[in-house]
């Protein structure tokens, strides 16, 4: 849209009160989010993807966030840039710019990302991007083969997506531009279907493109779908849909305003009960925004319009989207505030609704949009079947319940020992403990004709004790602590790790509990220190080259040494200068200490052979030993008495050349004066053999 004007038991309850946790996280508008794991949702603000309107968010079956959408990029739970999830093809200026849907039978590793282009921009299309969670470790990618795949051009800003009546396969809903078509198309786990089912409702939008505008929603059981048709039409477009055909029918259209307003309506939505419908609609001439409420029970336009009830009307915000939350309550969304606005009873006719102005504070702009769901997510009915045990996961008589009974017809139990059962909720005595693969096949009596099949590892564990022994640590390294990977385990530390293993550095007590599959065990260990060795190498001293001096290591117990030259006694004999240090190792934990040699008080010494062949070894001449000397003075002459060398630096050595040439093999006087340290004048001379 353009800126056109301005514990098992627990866990079973809840699962059967509120919606489905794939929805638990949301991220829209100015960066800002809520989190519906807490009660109330509690605000976000480290989202790093922004939408003036559409978005999208998919948690796991726990509430966690697994990614989120704006159309253009997908971020993924650490909230950067999913890999290869880049330059996606939709808008953050469309309505609805984006729906993410599991694909079947993958255990919500795959997931179909749409996207849907806005009006007067290049690409109005819907297109596809297929997102592999197990990819990039974990964190999702989008497979290149598999990016901004289009399915049709020029379409509304408008997409919507709801669970086939099988509870498994999904339908994706969008409007063609400039006709009356809806056309569904059906994702299975063979991969999206080619040829969507189209339905003519007789209501053809065209003309300008910000007609385009407007919200594509349906009820959550899925047999309800209203479109919003803003600016020219200021209708909404009430559909019966068949969620086993994808068939629209029965259109009703409904003015909520006897003469057309501009921009008109925007948002819609279903209370959790179906019989009421809820629309957003700003008016620029009147400079006001009103939220609608119409009882659509009667299933007549006239009927309905004549329900319309004025929640909500002000004149000092547009009305943006609506959407139901985990709650089962309606959220609004209000540009450019900086909270959220409820509808905290929208199953009750007229102001009983009670709608909040601003209830939540997300400390930025929220912006018109909030995140498009797979819309079945909300419906406490469609959740699919799955089974959990309760007690201790010690427990050898395992109870079984099985999330929500409506629409079974009957069931079959393997308790993976070789005993089976047909009861709703059994119990299964396990004569030993181990693992165990339990599999449910629920016969429904939903329209698919087909029967459900799940299948969990159940652990009956022998004893709590699967960390093991106590362990120690020293002061310098760390220890790992955890359990193999347990299948379909989750796990929580009392550090707050998630994971199956930790590693640590610090003493302490620690302990883990898994939860698997509706039973839970926790054990725990201590980390003890572990004392280091006591090491000394001794003093900073000194060293002549040719009196090579002894460097001893001192411990406090046996042990095993390293010194940086490699050698692994406690003693070493060195002749040169340099930092040598030692680590000692006791009971696996290592101690360190250094000397640093220094030149010593060394005597002056010539060699009496030299041999400048070029192999690195005796090839020049000069002073041997590493001394400290105030002043030097060194001259070399051959046979002649001809001066062929002259240094007064001690680094400064004869290569055995004269004018850049090789002198000849023989004997040749050296004379040398200097001033030592003490401050001693010395003069000294001898002859040096050239070898060559």
């Amino acid at each position: 849209m353009k800126k056109y004007i301005l514990t098992t038991c627990f866990i079973y309850s809840i699962v059967l009160v509120f919606a489905q946790k794939q929805t638990n996280i949301w991220y829209f508008g100015n960066r800002v989010g809520l989190d519906f794991n807490q009660v109330p949702p509690q605000p976000l603000n480290n989202a790093t993807a922004n939408s003036l309107e559409g978005s999208s968010t998919v948690s796991d079956k726990n509430g966690r966030l697994l990614f989120y959408t704006n159309g253009t990029v997908i971020n993924n739970r650490q909230h950067l840039r999913m890999k290869n999830a880049g330059g996606l093809a939709g808008s953050t200026s469309s309505t609805n710019n984006t729906v993410a849907v599991p694909l079947p039978e993958t255990d919500d590793s795959i997931y179909y990302v749409f996207t849907v282009g806005a009006a007067y921009e290049l690409k109005q299309q819907l297109q596809y991007n297929i997102v592999n969670m197990k990819g990039d470790g974990g964190l999702g990618e989008i497979d290149p083969a598999g990016k901004n795949i289009m399915v049709e051009d020029k379409i509304f800003e408008k997409i919507a997506a709801i669970k086939h009546c099988n509870n498994k396969d999904s339908w994706i809903v969008i409007h063609k531009w400039n006709s009356d078509e809806y056309h569904a198309y059906l994702l299975t786990s063979a991969g999206l279907s080619t040829t969507p089912v189209i339905t003519k409702t007789g209501l053809i939008i065209t003309g300008r493109e910000l007609n385009a505008i407007g919200t594509l929603k349906f009820w959550a059981k899925g047999t309800k779908l209203a479109a919003a048709h803003p600016f020219d039409n200021d209708a909404i477009e009430l559909m019966d849909f068949d969620n086993k055909t994808g068939v629209l029918s029965n259109p009703i259209i409904i003015h909520p305003t006897i003469t057309p307003v501009s921009p008109a309506v925007y948002g819609t939505e279903f209370s959790p009960d179906g019989r009421l419908l809820y629309v957003s609609s700003n008016d620029n001439a009147a400079e006001t925004s009103t939220l609608y409420q119409f009882d659509i029970t009667s299933n007549n336009a006239a009927t309905i319009v004549a329900s319309k009830q004025i929640i909500h009307q002000d004149n000092r915000y547009l009305a943006g989207a609506l959407q139901t939350g985990p709650d089962q309550k309606i959220y609004m969304a209000i540009p450019n505030e900086t909270s959220i606005s409820v509808i905290d009873n929208p199953n009750t006719y007229g102001a009983g609704c009670n709608f909040v102005y601003n209830k939540i504070y997300v400390g930025q702009s929220v912006q018109f949009g909030l995140p498009t769901f797979l819309q079945s997510y909300f419906d406490t009915a469609s959740i699919m079947y799955d089974f959990f045990r309760s007690g201790n996961c010690q427990d050898k008589n395992v109870k079984y319940k099985i999330n929500r009974l409506s629409g079974i017809d009957s069931v079959k139990w393997d308790f993976g020992d070789s005993q089976t059962s047909q009861l709703l909720s059994p119990t299964n005595s396990y004569a030993n403990p181990g693992f165990y693969n339990v599999k449910l096949v629920v016969y429904k009596t939903d329209c698919s004709g087909i029967f459900d099949t799940i299948i969990h590892k159940i652990w009956v564990a022998d004893k709590a004790d699967f960390l093991g022994p106590d362990t120690a640590v020293c002061a310098t390294t760390k220890v790992k602590l955890g359990i193999a990977q347990v299948p379909e385990a989750n796990y929580n530390w009392n550090t707050g790790a998630t994971s199956n293993e930790i590693t640590t550095g610090m003493t302490g007590t620690y302990w883990m509990e898994i939860e698997l599959n509706g039973c839970t065990i926790r054990d725990s260990i201590d980390v003890l220190p572990k004392n280091a060795p006591f090491v000394n190498a001794g003093p900073d001293t000194v060293v002549c080259t040719f009196k090579p001096i002894i460097l001893r290591a001192q411990t406090n117990v046996p042990t095993s040494y390293l010194w940086n030259t490699g050698e692994t006694t406690n003693a070493i004999s060195i002749n040169k200068t340099g930092l040598y240090y030692v680590t000692v190792t006791h009971n696996g934990c290592p101690a360190s200490d250094s000397v640093s040699v220094t030149p010593g008080e060394c005597d002056v010494y010539f060699p009496s052979a030299f041999t400048p062949n070029h192999d690195s070894y005796n090839d020049n001449f000069g002073v041997a030993t590493e001394v400290s000397l105030k002043y030097f003075s060194m001259q070399i002459f051959n046979k002649w008495g001809q001066l062929v060398f002259t240094s007064n630096d001690t680094g400064n050595k004869w290569d055995g050349t004269f004018k850049g040439k090789g002198v000849p093999n023989g004997a040749y006087v050296w004379t040398v004066s200097y001033t030592d340290r003490k401050g001693r004048k010395i003069a000294d001379q001898g002859t040096v053999l050239l070898i060559r």
